[in-house]
């Protein structure tokens, strides 16, 4: 070992170690109980784990979509009735995104920018409603200079900036048993001719600075995704049972999309209690309330009934519709399952910008009269 130095990769990878250590005490100096710490500490494997793969696996040169989410990590404050799809790329890299549509709610392409530590930023956006669609197909050529109709081949042009370096995918799903979800591919423009063996030409071999940036990218994404308790809205967990408005850019215009809108805040309640949200619904193609715990994880939706969208919710004879927060069914509306959380954030999104609901927030006791 005497001839490897590799000092700037040693150097990054115990900035790994430390910033685990770091967001691991915030997470022991803010759980409230137990539950709360194991559930931290899960979190903190959990972002770690994507933050590996989206910092030292991912590929700019030959890259593909793959899932943040899984059917157990739901971190980051994610819609658990969708998709959240993303491939890294570079700048100076010219890109072909094809696909089809399917039928779900919405779909919408963002492009990140900012490298090493400058802050990402979102640098580019395509909705759905701006998506051209051949039938039920399309493409996108995503690069800085507009290529020649010839390059375009009858595809959509999305520029970049000179330090792209991501398009994450969302999308939502009202009804999971009756849409078809969209599919997507990615391929390099500026890739080798294939070798006879059908793989293009190998990656240059990575340097000490590559791998180096790699890590230190690492861990300033699990120091971001393991705190955002921390960094949005914490006030709200000092008051509980409030919901605020708040616009993508107030949680982050590099997290959001500006055609979503939301409404956030914590539940906070003891045993026997219900926390009853009552609107009329946003006049919207979609919209979902989810229950996520204090680290902005979605409780456990593969096990509990913790989300629901427009598609399965009826409102009242009188027109609103009411939901239901706790750890039991008391029969005050329809019922979204806390898992026995005492406390965690309630996230009200929908599309399109219409008006904010008009949403009334109250604790209930025990069962209905």
């Amino acid at each position: 070992m005497s001839d490897i130095t590799a000092t700037k990769s040693l150097e990054a990878w115990q900035f790994v170690r430390k910033m685990i250590d770091d967001v691991t005490a915030v997470v022991t100096a803010d759980a409230r109980d137990e539950r709360e710490l194991l559930d931290g500490l899960r979190v903190v494997s959990r972002v770690t784990a994507l933050c590996s793969e989206l910092s030292v696996e991912a590929d700019p040169e030959l890259p593909w979509f793959f899932d943040m989410c899984s059917p157990t990590r739901l971190v980051g404050g994610p819609n658990p009735d969708g998709r959240y799809l993303l491939a890294m790329i570079r700048g100076d890299r010219r890109y072909r995104v094809t696909g089809t549509r399917g039928s779900t709610a919405y779909l919408g392409m963002q492009v990140l920018a900012g490298t090493g530590m400058t802050p990402r930023r979102m640098a580019a956006y395509l909705s759905d409603t701006d998506l051209r669609l051949d039938g039920d197909s399309f493409a996108v050529v995503v690069s800085a200079d507009e290529p020649s109709p010839a390059e375009l081949d009858g595809a959509q042009w999305l520029q970049i900036p000179a330090d792209a370096a991501s398009i994450v995918v969302r999308e939502y799903v009202g009804d999971v048993a009756a849409e078809v979800p969209a599919t997507l591919h990615i391929a390099t423009l500026d890739a080798a001719d294939a070798r006879s063996n059908g793989f293009p030409d190998p990656p240059r071999v990575l340097t000490d600075d590559d791998v180096a940036e790699q890590f230190t990218a690492m861990a300033w994404t699990i120091f971001k995704l393991a705190t955002l308790h921390r960094t949005i809205k914490p006030e709200l967990l000092t008051q509980p049972n409030v919901l605020l408005t708040a616009e993508a850019a107030d949680l982050g215009a590099a997290d959001t999309t500006p055609d979503n809108l939301y409404m956030i805040g914590t539940f906070g309640l003891g045993e026997g209690e219900t926390l009853l949200l009552e609107f009329a619904p946003p006049d919207t193609r979609y919209w979902n309330v989810t229950l996520e715990n204090i680290w902005h994880e979605c409780i456990e939706p593969r096990r509990r009934h913790s989300s629901v969208t427009n598609k399965g919710v009826r409102a009242d004879a009188d027109g609103r519709v009411r939901i239901a927060i706790g750890a039991k069914d008391f029969g005050h509306g329809h019922w979204l399952d806390t898992g026995g959380h005492h406390r965690g954030f309630v996230v009200l999104r929908w599309l399109d910008n219409p008006d904010a609901p008009d949403v009334t927030v109250s604790v209930r006791s025990g069962a209905t009269e």
